[in-house]
C-alpha cells in the first residue's frame, strides 16, 4: 500500500482574503491524474487487476505470495476572487504496477482475487474519505488543516482495513476467512455503488 502525501503550498494561502470569502466546496472522485507519470491504474469498479499488472520483481525471501501497491490520494485547487473562493478536492485510489509483484508459481486465480481485494479495499477507503470530505466544514481560513486531519485518518483506516484483510486471512491461507472477506468486501462495494 502506498501513502500519497499531499502538500499544501504556502503559496495557496498568500493571497485569501479569509475573513469575508464565501467558500464553496466541491469533492470529487477521479479516475486520472494526467500530472502522474508513473504506471498506475486508477481504479474504476468495472476494472479487475490481472497478473500482468504486477511488474515489480518479486522478493524470493519473503513468504506471501504477491504484494499489491495501492493507495488512496487528494489534490486541491483554489480559486478566489473577490468575495468568493472555490474550493475543488480531487481524490483517487491507484495501483502501482512498478511496486506490485506476484510469485511466478503463485499466479492463481485464488491468490489474484486476495489482490484484488487489497485494491477494492483502497477503493472503499477512498470513497469513504470522499464522504468525510463533503461532510466537513471548512473556511478558507481552515480547509488546509481540515483536509488534512480527514487524509490522515483516511489513510489510518486504510493501513487498519488492510493490515486486519491479510491477518484474519492469513495472506488468503484460510479459505474459509478469505471467502468471508470477499463478501464483506462486495457488501461494502455495493453501498458505495448505491450512495456515489
Amino acid at each position: 500500500m502506498i501513502k500519497y502525501i499531499a502538500l499544501i503550498l504556502t503559496v495557496l494561502f498568500s493571497g485569501l482574503a479569509v475573513a469575508a470569502q464565501d467558500l464553496r466546496v466541491a469533492v470529487n472522485y477521479v479516475t486520472s491524474d494526467p500530472t502522474n507519470r508513473k504506471p498506475l491504474i486508477f481504479y474504476s469498479p468495472a476494472g479487475k487487476l490481472n497478473w500482468s499488472d504486477f511488474k515489480a520483481q518479486p522478493d524470493l525471501d519473503d513468504d506471501v505470495a504477491a504484494v499489491t501497491n495501492a493507495g488512496i490520494g487528494f489534490s486541491i485547487a483554489f480559486h478566489s476572487e473577490g468575495d468568493k473562493a472555490n474550493l475543488n478536492i480531487s481524490v483517487l485510489c491507484n495501483f502501482n504496477k512498478s511496486e506490485s509483484w506476484v510469485k511466478d508459481d503463485r499466479k492463481t486465480p485464488y491468490i489474484l482475487n486476495h489482490e484484488q481485494l487489497h485494491f477494492d479495499i483502497a477503493y472503499i477507503q477512498a470513497m469513504l474519505f470522499v464522504q468525510k470530505l463533503r461532510a466537513a466544514k471548512y473556511t478558507s481560513e481552515s480547509f488546509g488543516k481540515v483536509i488534512e486531519n480527514i487524509y490522515n485518518d483516511a489513510q489510518e483506516s486504510l493501513i487498519a482495513m488492510q493490515t486486519a484483510y491479510d491477518n484474519e486471512t492469513k495472506n488468503s491461507q484460510l479459505p474459509e476467512v478469505q471467502a468471508a472477506w470477499n463478501k464483506k468486501v462486495d457488501d461494502q462495494l455495493k453501498i458505495i455503488k448505491r450512495l456515489f
